[in-house]
């Protein structure tokens, strides 16, 4: 006779705790990485994400490891910090770039924006003229 023994799964939730500013001095994460990017407003409320650092990750500095370990089992979700590291830094000023095209793009005339309206075609991309009340 076989017999089979159940128990029931545990789990161990490990409290997280608010990220972690990127300097004592400034808690906007924004003001370091998109300088032309104004304030977070204080007023609204965050999740309590870890922040981890990609050039700690790059170094397997095990500490950092066991936070984004953490990170990605208790709640599924973190803030990664680019800064420091070659390929990080590449992304932030790519990402900066996109910031600058997408104000370029929101300067156009309505009528060059309405060259790009595809919704004739069924299409969810492109010019979309605004909305009214």
């Amino acid at each position: 006779m076989t017999t089979i023994t159940t128990t029931a799964p545990t789990t161990t939730t490990t409290a997280l705790h608010p990220a972690r500013p990127p300097s004592d001095s400034d808690p906007n994460p924004n003001s370091d990485s998109f300088p032309s990017l104004p304030p977070f407003p204080t007023t609204v409320r965050t999740a309590p994400l870890l922040r981890l650092s990609l050039h700690k990750l790059l170094a397997n500095d095990a500490k950092e490891s066991a936070l984004l370990f953490t990170a990605a089992k208790d709640l599924g979700f973190f803030y990664l910090d680019l800064r420091g590291v070659e390929v990080g830094e590449s992304t932030l000023a790519d990402v900066e770039r996109l910031f600058d095209v997408g104000r370029e793009v929101f300067d156009l005339d309505v009528a060059e924006k309405e060259g790009y309206d595809w919704s004739g075609e069924g299409s969810y991309f492109g010019y979309v003229e605004g909305l009214t009340e």
